[in-house]
């Protein structure tokens, strides 16, 4: 999965850049449906990390040449230095901070590649096993606009289908049967491209992005045709400048051929709940019981949803994951050089350099 959420990285950082100066936005992202929303709610009646999961993700971001600053919503803070090669991450409860240069992140990446590489070796269940990556981006502009933040946004859609095969290569040479899946995930972005500032934000990721290489583990082959779906969106990539001010993502899978898809499953549990009055295991009846103890909240949740101004889309049958990532404010006033650095009396500390590189926030 890991090598998969790079690959999307990878296709999404093709997003065209131009000017340059300093930049500052702040968004919001929510988890507004899905099974996956759906089985949080249950586990975190239970577990408190679980609950804070739920709760909204709000991020600050902000570009000063060639530094990016990013304040994650636990506090913490990361500084991305391409003139000096480093990452720094900050704990400003802690007031200590964590150095790494690009080489070190570079090395750090590699070395991970490699032992979860020799742990699949090791693995009997995996160490036979041979997996393809095939990705499909599909772009797709609109003519429909929307006023947000004072800006006239329009309506860009991308969807990007992952498939992935894995094969048993038995030692005998006999090939076993593959097995396939697809990840699609669906973006419907709202794009304001007279945002001044913002495309900094592209063109630091692009010089990001040649620095320290990510590259796919030894038993993952990108399949050649990833290459035209580049291309197909480099050619829609007019209906693509400028910041997304909102986006809607949808992420469904669905399992091999001849198997009961997400959605298939979904509408086989909605019609039981709604057909039948009697559990037919002690699951269901479990989560019938804990169904009927959200049901309350779940309708708060929906209401606040509706009352927003802008509300989420109807709910995609079956899928795994529904978030909406929404822009707070931004600006394009100049920024604070002091921003971009450690604060003074900050103690540095030795840390891996891999989880400087992967910080993300609420560990």
């Amino acid at each position: 999965m890991k090598s998969i959420t790079a690959l999307v990285c990878a296709l999404l950082m093709l997003l065209p850049s131009q000017a340059r100066g300093d930049f500052k936005y702040t968004d919001t992202a929510k988890i507004t449906g899905g099974t996956l929303k759906s089985m949080m709610k249950t586990v975190g009646f239970f577990s408190k990390q679980a609950s804070e999961a739920m709760k909204p993700v709000v991020t600050t971001r902000a570009v000063k040449g060639n530094k990016l600053r990013t304040d994650h919503a636990d506090g913490s803070i990361q500084i991305i230095d391409l003139d000096g090669r480093r990452f720094l991450q900050i704990d400003p409860k802690a007031k200590t901070y964590q150095e790494a240069s690009f080489d070190e992140i570079k090395a750090a990446m590699q070395k991970a590649q490699e032992d979860a590489a020799k742990k699949m070796q090791q693995d009997p269940k995996t160490k036979d096993v041979k997996a393809n990556v095939d990705a499909r981006v599909y772009v797709t502009p609109s003519n429909a606009t929307r006023e947000i933040l004072g800006q006239t946004a329009k309506e860009s859609k991308i969807e990007i289908e992952l498939d992935v095969t894995a094969q048993d290569m038995q030692a005998s040479g006999q090939q076993g049967q593959p097995v396939t899946g697809t990840v699609t995930t669906a973006v419907d972005s709202w794009i304001a491209a007279a945002v001044p500032g913002y495309q900094e934000i592209g063109q630091f990721y692009v010089r990001l992005a040649k620095e320290p290489n990510w590259t796919p583990p030894p038993n993952i082959r990108i399949d050649p045709r990833v290459t035209k779906s580049m291309e197909a969106m480099q050619k829609n990539q007019a209906s693509l400048k400028g910041l997304p001010l909102l986006q809607y993502l949808t992420m469904s899978m669905a399992g091999p051929a001849g198997s009961v898809d997400a959605a298939q499953a979904q509408k086989n549990t909605d019609a039981s709940s709604s057909t039948s009055s009697d559990s037919n295991s002690p699951s269901q009846a479990i989560a019938k019981g804990l169904g009927g103890l959200f049901g309350k909240k779940k309708k708060k949740d929906d209401s606040a949803d509706q009352n927003s101004q802008n509300p989420p889309p109807p709910s995609t049958p079956g899928a795994l994951m529904e978030m909406t990532i929404e822009v707070n404010s931004f600006s394009d006033a100049a920024l604070d050089a002091s921003l971009f650095e450690v604060p003074a009396g900050y103690t540095r500390v030795q840390g891996d350099p891999a989880t400087i590189f992967g910080h993300s926030p609420r560990k």
